[in-house]
């Protein structure tokens, strides 16, 4: 009797494409390491600045150094490694662009 039922429920849910959820696979791990973060980041204890850029610019930089002045520093396209975060606390772009290398 229990089995007449089910039936009726089943057949309902095999035509309207109900199922059971399916388990589902781990991410793969990617052996590439992720790109740098545009900007300020740090890294293993080291401060970094990743210039993103298309164009190719250099462009100015303010440094926040830990105990001394702050400096201002030109960079090229790409990841810049500042000094370490003992001595270094940020860095951001001061809006000017530099002359070409």
């Amino acid at each position: 009797m229990r089995t007449r039922r089910l039936l009726p429920l089943a057949l309902t849910a095999l035509l309207l494409g109900v199922t059971a959820p399916a388990a589902t696979a781990a991410p793969a791990v990617s052996a590439v390491p992720a790109a740098d973060p545009c900007g300020y980041f740090t890294r293993n204890h080291l401060a970094f600045y990743n210039h993103c850029t298309t164009d190719g610019s250099r462009i100015q930089i303010k440094i926040d150094r830990i105990n001394v002045w702050d400096t201002k520093h030109c960079v090229d396209p790409g990841t810049t490694q500042l000094g370490t975060t003992s001595q270094i606390r940020n860095a951001w772009y001061t809006g000017k662009l530099c002359p070409p290398a």
